[in-house]
């Protein structure tokens, strides 16, 4: 590892990183950091112009039409692809955005109603540009180096969130929404430069592994979409996406009805203006919040979470979460009004959310990189798009049926959310048994072990010695995979303040003392992969008796 950059090294403080990595994985973060910073604003925008003028009822219904116009724009997206290659398809999808989001500017500066238009644009433009994102990494990277550089990519992800959302509250007001569009244009942008260095930086032993490129099938009529219905393992994934953006949703909706009533009886008789700025207020606060603990999370806890319990386990966190906070939502009006509903759901929502842009989000993506290339584009962008607003017509199917014809309340819709997390629980379980057979075909699962013995070291006393490891002292690993070194003395107990070992270097360095009570010492080194199988390689560190200074 003695080729390691300093980038390496900083980011190693979060995952495990091999050599060459670190540039890839910034260039990357980059990229996540800007694309969430420039939805991030939009989307407070487009909170404010919907609930300003329409109800929370009426915000529900426009995410329905989602689904019908992705129907269309799948099956086109597959078409694109098969003409283009990773990073021209990155770059044609970012650019149609970057063109169509000053359109909406230019309409609301000449007092054109956009709010419903604009709603459903910035829905889609949130999942298709960021699932084209990911897409673009499943391909890029390999199972292993997949596993552990997405934590990275989605950190990017949630520090741009959470300052594109903190950016919103702070200068809604003096840039207005015109001025915020456009920063929000520019900084989508320029992310047109970075798809091509991405994949180039990617070292060897890191890249997706190619098969032989086979002759593209004629489109069918629905594309991607009928590839997952093709598919047992994608449609497992569409099904678990869309209980999760129905549970998301509703939630959403629930959230909305509350902020739109607190609203208006923090302002009343407030005009139309007065109100968008209030809710977009709230919405860069709330976003902030949940940004900012989905970036905890994922600093702290989800390369931990991964090591521990791996993609199966983690994909139960979020599950258990939700049903939790339902389950108390439903709890809270039997204790007799004792718990403030409002703050309660604001903070379930943050919870959920914060839980959903860090952990659930990077092991989603994580799902992908074990599939062939056609799923990792049209098999992903469809699930991730048409899938995901599905889940949303299921929601608005439900916010119909529940108001209008059953004449629901804030209450009822949490049971409902209640019953569809407990089916999710059991979804989540079925979906890492599917994740786990699928990869054994990408990774051998070898036993890890000592394979040649580390010679030991003869040290004069009072001179100072350079002592590395032999790159042959443990066994292969599979592509991508990292072993993580560690030494101590033979007995368990730390090294001597004058041995230091240098991980990156895989080396041993220090100086002999002049004096020193034993003539040997016994150094175990004990290397661990991403299975967290352990090997141990021992030698001894002898005084040279024989030499002087």
């Amino acid at each position: 590892m003695s080729n390691a950059t300093w980038v390496d090294r900083l980011l190693s403080r979060i995952t495990r990183i091999r050599p060459g990595e670190g540039t890839p994985a910034l260039l990357f973060f980059l990229h996540a950091f800007l694309l969430l910073a420039s939805y991030q604003m939009v989307k407070a925008l487009r909170e404010a112009f919907m609930l300003s003028k329409f109800s929370a009822e009426t915000r529900a219904y426009a995410v329905a039409a989602m689904a019908l116009l992705l129907m269309v724009a799948v099956p086109l997206y597959g078409r694109l692809r098969r003409r283009l290659d990773g990073a021209q398809l990155l770059r044609v999808v970012t650019l149609f955005f970057a063109v169509t989001l000053p359109v909406f500017a230019l309409l609301f500066q000449n007092h054109v109603p956009i709010a419903f238009a604009f709603y459903i644009w910035v829905s889609i433009y949130g999942v298709m540009v960021v699932a084209q994102l990911w897409a673009f990494a499943a391909d890029s990277f390999n199972v292993r180096s997949g596993q552990r550089l997405f934590v990275v990519i989605m950190l990017g992800a949630n520090v741009g969130a959470l300052a594109g959302a903190k950016f919103t509250g702070f200068a809604v007001s003096a840039l207005k929404p015109m001025g915020l569009m456009i920063v929000a244009t520019c900084t989508l942008a320029s992310t047109l430069l970075l798809a091509r260095p991405e994949r180039a930086t990617i070292p060897d032993g890191s890249r997706a592994v190619r098969n032989e490129r086979r002759a593209a099938p004629a489109p069918r009529l629905f594309g991607g979409i009928g590839l997952v219905f093709r598919d047992r393992y994608l449609l497992m994934i569409a099904v678990f996406v869309v209980l999760l953006n129905w549970i998301n949703s509703t939630g959403e909706f629930i959230l909305a009805d509350f902020v739109k009533t607190h609203a208006a009886a923090s302002a009343p008789g407030a005009s139309d203006e007065a109100m968008g700025l209030f809710i977009a207020s709230f919405y860069g606060n709330f976003s902030f919040w949940v940004t900012l603990i989905s970036l905890a999370i994922q600093l702290l806890l989800v390369s931990r979470i991964f090591q521990l319990v791996g993609v199966r386990g983690a994909l139960l966190v979020h599950p258990v979460i939700v049903t939790a906070g339902y389950a108390l939502l439903v709890a809270a009006p039997l204790v007799g009004g004792f718990i403030p509903i409002f703050s309660l759901i604001r903070r379930i929502k943050v919870a959920d959310n914060g839980v959903d842009y860090s952990l659930m989000n990077t092991t989603r993506q994580t799902l992908f990189l074990p599939v062939d290339q056609d799923s990792k584009y049209d098999g992903k962008i469809a699930i991730d798009t048409f899938f995901v607003r599905f889940g949303d017509l299921f929601q608005a199917v439900g916010v119909f049926i529940g108001l209008n014809l059953l004449g629901w309340h804030s209450h009822q819709f949490a049971v409902l959310n209640l019953v569809l997390s407990l089916a999710w629980i059991g979804l989540a379980v079925l979906m890492g048994r599917a994740y786990v057979s699928k990869t054994q075909a990408n990774i051998s699962h070898a036993a890890l072990e000592a394979r040649e013995a580390i010679p030991d070291l003869l040290c004069v006393p009072g001179r100072p010695f350079s002592h590395p490891i032999p790159t042959s002292a443990f066994s292969e690993t599979d592509p991508g995979d990292v072993l993580l070194l560690r030494a101590a003395c033979h007995d368990g107990r730390p090294l001597p303040r004058w041995v230091r070992f240098d991980v990156w270097r895989s080396t041993f360095f220090g100086t002999a003392p002049e004096h020193h009570e034993h003539t040997e010492l016994r150094i175990t080194v004990t290397a661990s992969n991403m299975d967290g199988l352990k090997a141990h390689n021992s030698f001894s560190v002898r005084r040279d008796s024989g030499r002087s200074d």
